[in-house]
């Protein structure tokens, strides 16, 4: 019974640390997006002035490495980015969305786990009922 209460004590610790811990982690990663719009960069579009092709929309992207970008924005305002670079240095962006998602997830996760950790704790502080039959 003892270590079912140290487990359950370590476990609603750790549960609460995730959880606070986890809005400044991703309010970290959210400072470190923009929106961006990767570009597949040819001899043609040079030609005529074009930074390349676009592959796909604009996206709130996290990308640290300053060397992917390229001069100038699209027309919706993103900062543009060489697919090539992206691809040569093996860098895969990470989607803020995916950060959103993972934070929201690993929070309800941590919140059931804390939830239950209070549960068992109050059930072991609880304790049996002893009933005491006198003769």
């Amino acid at each position: 019974m003892r270590w079912i209460k140290l487990v359950s004590w370590i476990v609603l610790v750790v549960a609460v640390g995730v959880l606070i811990g986890s809005v400044p982690i991703e309010k970290s990663y959210e400072s470190k997006a923009s929106l961006v719009q990767r570009i597949q960069v040819d001899e043609a579009a040079s030609l005529f002035g074009e930074a390349g092709t676009p592959i796909g929309s604009p996206q709130m992207l996290i990308i640290e490495d300053s060397g992917a970008f390229l001069e100038g924005k699209s027309k919706e305002g993103a900062r543009l980015v060489s697919e090539g670079y992206l691809s040569d240095k093996k860098i895969y962006p990470l989607q803020l969305q995916t950060v959103h998602v993972v934070a929201r997830y690993t929070r309800i996760g941590a919140g059931v786990a804390a939830l239950l950790a209070a549960i068992v704790l109050a059930l072991i502080k609880k304790g049996p009922k002893h009933e005491v039959y006198l003769h």
